[in-house]
Order: structure tokens, then sequence, then C-alpha cells
């Protein structure tokens, strides 16, 4: 009987072991305190201390400056989110928010105003999900106060600058032009002083410097202004620059010079707003003026931007700074080009909307350089658009070349703004007029939906040249429907309207379609071939066109040509279209259809 009784234990015994190494090794079994996913959070351990650790003391660091309070520590092992509290005294001043991040600017936590002086007391604690938060480790900082304050300038009249006499400081020093000077007074006498000069007054506490007030005096005009931005500097798409001593804020212009006014010395760049400079402002305007508005130099990109060493455009945000790069040469008067190179497949779905619901918008500066894709692909393009035409470059001047990039699985959408007043929403992948030059683009697998205008792969208006450019399984689709009226609406695989030169360029696979009979002048390579216009070289197949209205013109390279305009193979070839469900077998324009052009006229 004891025999069996044992027996039976080591079984039981054994069958347990099993099960447990079989849960183990099988990934579809969770057992407690197990494994997790790498995007899960951390799982606490199995009857064990489930404790965070405290902020390790030793690792926290405070950077004050008269605009933020930066405070960073190390991670804590385990932890997923970190909370601040912040006293002074027997007060608590804030609770911020849960940061996921380890480092924190207290000024930018709303409704959160920092004390001028005295010491404030900050306590950090360690949260995460399934864990019991940490002991808060607090540090007590003593506020730089008066040391932070820079001279505030009162008035400037009959060559003679005052500023706010500080009860705190014990003597001021003025320096000019690198030449420093100290004085008990609160005034300073610019009158021998000639040109320009760079003048700054910091005030002495307690054998201390603190900050400092720096303004350009100009003996031409005798006026005072403030000391521009020295320094720039690029995170993501959050511009910095250097405080300038003095500033009460900052003048902040976009490239189409509107002006916005901060009080921190950094801009988040949002929807077109790619900044041109960024300009001190005192409130004192009557005794020194704001810094004057002209070009300077942030470098956006790496790069010189000379034909050796072009700048180099690897993010989404990257590829916006070309009209800031545009603009100032321009502005200077500078007649020398600007290379650019994409150096990264760039892909638009971790792209959050910058245009309504765009993920990507156009480049509106002439463009007057070289665009090198490199071959690189941009990729899953999202235009969601009713505000005009849309295209990635408004307007490519003479001498500016766009080349060798992949479009993939780009999705555009544009509609007139409303049906009373339609305002010809032409849409195009490179750009809307071209004069100069356009070659090697790949466009794949791509839809244009229209509502109510016009839509061409590659660009709408062409002057200057577009060649050996692909188009290959893409949609244009016209949405119109009767309320907008009898208008028959262009569509073309490559360009919409042809002045230029298209030559050598390759459609296949393309969908041409609209609502009842609303499809006009279209073909696989160029709707409209203009006075002057040629076409030469290029090449379709499997291209179809549905809703065609009779009476308009359907071709495989060119839809309507004018009697001056030029058609020719020139070694393309003519594939299989069809329009409205039959075959096209005719070369030359016959009941406005043709392989080779629907209509000459």
């Amino acid at each position: 009987m004891l025999k069996t009784k044992l027996r039976g234990i080591f079984i039981l015994l054994v069958m347990l072991c099993i099960t447990f190494a079989f849960a183990i090794g099988c990934g579809n079994i969770e057992m407690p305190g197990g494994t997790s996913g790498p995007d899960d959070p951390p799982t606490p351990p199995i009857g064990g201390n489930n404790k965070l650790a405290a902020v390790a003391e030793s690792s926290i660091k405070i950077e004050e400056t008269a605009f933020s309070f930066v405070v960073s520590w190390d991670p804590v092992p385990n932890a997923t989110a970190y909370k601040l509290r912040i006293t002074k005294g027997d007060s608590d001043i804030a609770f911020s928010p849960t940061f996921t991040e380890t480092s924190v600017d207290l000024c930018a936590i709303a409704g959160f105003t920092m004390p001028d002086i005295g010491s404030i007391t900050i306590g950090f604690t360690a949260k995460a999900k399934g864990y019991t938060d940490s002991e808060p480790t607090t540090i007590t900082y003593e506020l730089e106060g008066t040391l932070l304050l820079s001279p505030e300038i009162t008035s400037f009249n009959n060559g003679i600058i005052e500023w706010k006499n500080d009860a705190n400081a014990s003597a001021y020093i003025v320096k000019v032009n690198g030449t420093a000077t100290e004085t008990q007074s609160n005034t300073y006498n610019v009158g021998s002083l000639s040109g320009k000069a760079e003048i700054e007054i910091t005030a002495k506490i307690n054998g201390k410097t603190g900050a400092t007030t720096s303004v350009i005096y100009d003996a031409a005009v005798q006026k005072l202004r403030m000391s521009p931005i020295k320094s720039y500097t690029v995170d993501g798409d959050i511009l910095r620059w250097d405080e300038v001593g003095g500033a009460t804020g900052y003048k902040v212009v976009d490239l189409d010079f509107n002006a916005y006014t901060v009080t921190a010395p950094y801009y988040i760049m949002s929807i077109r707003n790619i900044i041109y400079g960024v300009y001190p402002v005192m409130s004192a305007t009557s005794a020194v003026h704001s810094a004057e508005v002209e070009p300077v130099d942030i470098e956006y990109l790496d790069g010189k931007g000379t034909q050796d060493d072009p700048y180099l455009i690897k993010t989404p945000f990257d590829l916006r700074t070309i009209d800031y790069y545009e603009l100032k040469t321009s502005e200077n008067g500078n007649s020398a080009k600007n290379y650019y190179k994409i150096v990264n497949d760039i892909n638009y779905n971790t792209v959050s909307a910058l245009e309504v619901e765009s993920n990507i918008y156009t480049l509106r500066k002439p463009f007057c350089g070289v665009l090198d894709g490199d071959g690189k692909t941009l990729s899953n393009m999202s235009v969601n658009y009713n505000n005009g035409f849309w295209a990635l470059f408004e307007y490519i001047a003479k001498g500016g070349t766009v080349k060798n990039i992949k479009f993939d699985n780009a999705e555009l959408h544009n509609s007139v703004r409303d049906t009373t007043h339609p305002i010809n929403p032409a849409t195009a992948m490179v750009a809307y007029n071209n004069n100069g030059s356009i070659a090697d683009i790949t466009l794949t697998n791509s839809k244009f939906y229209i509502t109510g205008g016009s839509a061409a792969g590659i660009v709408i208006h062409n002057s200057g040249t577009v060649s050996n450019c692909t188009v290959t399984n893409c949609e244009l689709k016209e949405n119109a429907t009767s309320s907008m009226g009898s208008a028959a609406y262009e569509m073309a695989g490559v360009v919409l309207e042809n002045y230029g030169t298209a030559s050598g360029n390759t459609v296949t696979g393309l969908k041409i379609s609209g609502v009842g009979s609303n499809i006009g002048s279209s073909a696989a390579v160029v709707a409209i071939n203009r006075k002057g216009g040629n076409a030469t070289g290029n090449s379709f197949d499997q291209v179809s066109i549905s809703n065609w209205k009779t009476g308009k013109e359907a071709g495989g390279i060119v839809g309507y040509c004018d009697a001056s305009g030029t058609v020719t193979t020139g070694g393309g070839s003519l594939g299989r279209l069809t329009v409205n469900n039959a075959e096209v077998t005719i070369v030359n324009g016959t009941g406005g259809k043709g392989k080779l052009y629907g209509k000459k006229g």
C-alpha cells in the first residue's frame, strides 16, 4: 500500500515537471512573470520585489537660462514614465504631467511659472505598469535669479544709452567691439564711436556677472538695434538659436514673410513654416529697434550645395527646406545653382499631416537648382487638397533640373473649392510649370482622383523638356458629376499641355476614367501638344480611356496636336489603346482617336 502511494506521488511529480518544461518551451503559452515581446511594457517579477528603483540623484542635471529650465536624469530600469513635483518652501508650485522622456523643460509645462529667486525642490518619481512607484528622489536648487537678468535699456537720447539701474548691481561692464570697461554709471555715451559697433552691457553682482544685453550701434543712422542671432541648430523640425541678451522675444519670419513673435529661443516648424530668419526684439522699441530682417544662414541641410558637395536630403522635412535655399539664393541675387541630392528612400507613411490632411505639400519658390534623386524612392505620398493646383514643384525655372527620382504608391486627391466657382485643380506629381528639365522620373502604382479638374502623371504645363520618364500601373480618375456642368477634363500619363519637348517617355498600364462622358483631350503621354510642342520617341502599352466625350480627342502618344506641333514615333512603340472599351487600331487621328495622335488641327 505504501509503495502504491509513493509510486502515485512520483508519477504526479514527473507530470508536473513535464508540464512546467513544456510551458516554458512553448511560445504560445504565457507563464506568469515570463518574457514579454519587444513592444510590451516590462513584466514585474513573480513573488519578488516589484518596486522601481529611485532616480539616481547623481544623474540629475539642471540647465537654467532666461527662457528655459531643463531638467534631465538617467533612465531607471523598467520605468516607462516619470512624474515631477516642484515645491518652493511649503507650497506646491506644480505637479508635472507624466513624462516618458528623461529630459524636461519645466518652463514648457502649461501653467507653470518659474520663480525669479530663491530655492525650489524637485521630486522625481519613476513609474511603470505593474510596478510600485519608486521612492521620490528630491533635490534642492538655488535659482540664479538676478544673475539671469539683462540690463534693460530704457532710453537712447542725444547719444546716451541709459539702462535701468539694478539695486543689486555693484557695477556694470560695458564692452564695445570686444574692449571692456567697468563703470558705476547706468549710462554710456556713444558719441566717440564711428561705423557700426557691437555694445554689450553686463551687470556685476557679488563679484559675478549676470546676463548680457547686446545691441548694435550704427553711427551712420545714429540708431540702436538688437544684435542678430549668431548661431542656429536644427533638430528635426525644431529650429533653435542662441539667446540674445536683452531680447524680450524673437520675431520669427517664414518663407512667405509672415512674422510670429515667440519668447523662447526655439520654434517648431509646422505646415509651410520653414523659417527664413529670426530677429530679436526688445520692449523698449522707442530706444532699441528690432534686428533687421535680412538673409541669414541656417544650416537645414548637410553639404554646401555645390555640384561636388550637394545639399543632402535624408528626410521629408529636408525636402521641404529646398524652398529656403532657393529663396535665399534669389534674395541674395546669387546666380549660382544649388545642387541637391536625395540620399535615402523616404516613406511618407511616417509623416503626420502637413497640409490639411496631406503628408506633403508643394514647393512654391521658383526652383533654379538641380535635384538629383539618385534613384531613391519617395513612397506613400498622400494628398487631400482643395486649394487649386497641386504638384511637388510649383515652378521649375529655366536651367532648373529635377531627375532620377522614383515615386511609388502615391494617392492624390484634388477638388474644386466649390461648384459655383471652380478653380481648375490641375494635379501632377512633379511640377505644375516646367521651364527647365525633368528627366528619368519613375511613377508607379499611383492614383490621382480629381473632382472638377485635370491631371497628368509628371507635369501640367511643359515649356522645357520632359524625357525618359516612366509611368507604370497608374490611374487618373475624374470624379466630377453633373453638378459641375458639361465640361470635359484633360488627362495624360506624362504631360498635360506641352509647349516644349516630351521625348523618350514610356507609359504602361495606365487607366484614365471619369463620370458619364466628361473626359476631354487625353492620351497616354501628352494630352495637348501646343504650337511649337514636340513629342517624339515616346512609347505606350495597355492604356485605357473610359468615359471619353465624343468630339474631343483621345490618343496613344498625343490627344490633340496643334497644326504647328510635332508628333513622331522616333523609335518609340505604339501599343494597345482602348477608348470607351473599344480598341484603337488606327495610327493617326480618325474620329478624334489614334494611336499616334487623336487629332491634329
